[in-house]
Formats: C-alpha cells, structure tokens, sequence
C-alpha cells in the first residue's frame, strides 16, 4: 500500500432478511445461510413467487425504504461523534425507470433523508449503476475536506405488484416456468468513509474503476466480448499498484441468471495473469436475492466485519458490481491488520 490517502470504511450498518445489524448478517453470510421463502406473488401458473423478505416489517411503499434506510444509518452513524449536518451522504435508490418505481416516491424518501445532512449530500436513482458514481463523488468531497466524514447509504426492494409482473413477463424473475432468474430481495445498507493512510486498522479502497459494457443483458444484438468488465478490473488494479491475481478473493452481485455468470467467468480468465491455486466467488444474492441498488453497499459492509475474522476471505479482494444497462464498476479492497 502506497504512503497515500484512501477511501476506508470506519463503520457500517445493515438490514437485510438473514440479519438485521451488521454482526449477525455477516455471521449468516458466512455460514452460507438465506431467508428464501414463499412470497405471497404469484407467478404465472399460480404458483407461489420465493423470495427474501422482510417478513417483520410491515409498511409498504416508500416509508418502507425510509424505515430501512433510517435504521442502518443510525447503525452505523452509533459510534460517530459528529453531527449530521456535517456528514456528506450518497442515497442509492432504484432506478426511475424501473416498473413499479414511482418519482414522487424517490422524491418523498430523498426529502426525508437528505435534509438532515451536509448540504453537499446527493441521492442517485441508477440501481446497482450507483455506485459508479458515488465512490468518485465521495472521494472528491473528503479530498476537498468539505467533511471529513461521509457516508454511502443504498436501499432497494423488489416486492411491488408491478415490479414483479415486468420482472416475470420478461422472464427476469426465477419461477416455475424460468429457471434462468434471479430471486427477488430487499434491504439497506450504510457504510461510513473517511480518508485514511495505512496506520488504521479498517477495511480500505485502494482501487475503483467503472467502464460501460456495450453487450449488457437488455440487448440480444452484440455477442458478449466483455471489454467493459475487463477493462474496469484493470484499471482498478492499475490504480491500487496490485495485480488480479494478488487478491485471495472476489464476490459480485451477480444474482442467478447465467449472463452474468459467464461474463465474470470470462472477465477473471481474461484478466488473471497468472494462476492462483484458490480463487474463490462469493455472491451476496445466495444469500439475500436480487437487492438492486442496495447490493454494491451490502458487499462493501459485509466485507468491513468480514475481512476481520481469522478465517475471513482473505486481506485483499476484489468486488465486481454488474448494473443491467452495462455499467460496470470494479473495487479492489485491502485489510491491513495494524501490529
């Protein structure tokens, strides 16, 4: 790691349907574990929709996402003695363009949670295409010390009469009649950055890199090269001074349809100079399903508690987040443990 400063994780929150803080949802991922049950949607031949929920929390349409994004961010703000107005924050929410995704209900939960913050916070509606926006944009504003805190805060859910219907008719959606899809979830998750060298004992970004992949998953016409992907790990790599194959590990927010499954495939093989006797994928939808513009927060959160453990991942890994218009954004992480 280079005398330099970086984006590092301080702290972190989570609600997801296998734990709801962020020791307990780390634990489960660990352990492999998932909350997919019986939804009561219903698919096209009636049958029962599985997903992962959460089942106790009983408000629906945009109070939902608030009540979410109020809990992690108070999780993980618990331990942070500065005040709000002085904490720059970075919203990911779904995409406006997304069935069943209404702006007056981006409006209503961006309103409620922005205002209490620096007057610097944003809220981005781009799904999982977020956060290739917001790491630069959080790095800009602690590199120009309008803050020295700031905060990344995603929240999605897919559990919306309408949004299931588009997701089954375009055969998105893992049901009885589409094996090939992708189990709908839900949650939120925070993670608080601040810029840091390598005298701290945190969870640190030391490269990012968010390319467009021209033969993404909505357009049938180009064959699948994945240059965008390819491109993105390099260049994360470039800017970290480490090469693939000295990361232990890589996890993605691929979500179950095989698309995304051969591109990463081909993305590692094409990028991987040399031969690694172990070189394990981890996913965070086997656990929590399709989580959208939450998943990107959810991995970088989970990692902060689990590159800690002793029998964690490994000290340096790679993240790979896959939007379905063909961003693609590439995160290398690095826990130096200080002795």
């Amino acid at each position: 790691m280079k005398n330099e400063t970086y984006l590092s994780i301080v702290s972190a929150g989570v609600c997801i349907p296998i734990g709801t803080e962020i020791y307990s949802a780390t634990a489960a991922i660990r352990s492999g574990l998932d909350h997919f049950r019986e939804t009561h949607f219903r698919d096209t031949l009636n049958h029962p929709i599985i997903g992962s929920l959460l089942y106790d929390c009983q408000i629906w349409g945009p109070a939902r996402l608030i009540a979410l994004l109020n809990k992690v961010i108070d999780d993980s703000l618990a331990n942070i003695t500065i005040n709000k107005e002085n904490i720059v924050i970075c919203l990911l929410l779904p995409e406006e363009e997304r069935p069943g995704i209404y702006p007056q209900w981006l409006s209503m939960v961006t309103n409620t949670i922005l205002p209490r913050f620096h007057k610097s916070s944003i809220a981005l509606y781009r799904g999982k295409a977020g956060i290739g926006e917001a790491l630069p944009f959080l790095q800009q504003i602690l590199s120009e010390q309008s803050t020295n805190v700031a905060l990344l805060v995603g929240c999605d859910s897919y559990f919306n009469a309408e949004t299931i219907r588009y997701c089954t008719n375009t055969n998105r959606l893992l049901h009885s009649e589409n094996s090939n899809g992708f189990i709908p979830g839900e949650g939120a998750a925070s993670v608080v950055f601040t810029l840091t060298n390598n005298s701290k004992e945190c969870v640190t970004i030391l490269g990012f890199d968010t390319q467009l992949e021209s033969a993404h998953i909505l357009q049938t016409k180009l064959p699948l090269r994945v240059k965008g992907l390819s491109n993105a790990i390099e260049q994360a790599c470039r800017h970290s001074d480490l090469l693939l194959h000295d990361t232990q590990f890589y996890i993605s927010d691929a979500n179950g349809e095989t698309f995304y499954f051969k591109e990463i495939a081909l993305a590692i093989t094409r990028t991987l100079k040399e031969k690694v006797e172990h070189y394990p994928h981890y996913l965070i939808a086997k656990s929590v399903g399709e989580t959208g513009a939450a998943s990107s927060v959810i991995m970088l959160a989970i990692l902060s508690e689990w590159m800690k453990h002793p029998e964690g991942p490994g000290n340096t890994g790679l993240i790979i987040s896959s939007a379905d218009g063909g961003e693609r954004t590439a995160i290398i992480l690095q826990y130096q443990e200080v002795k």
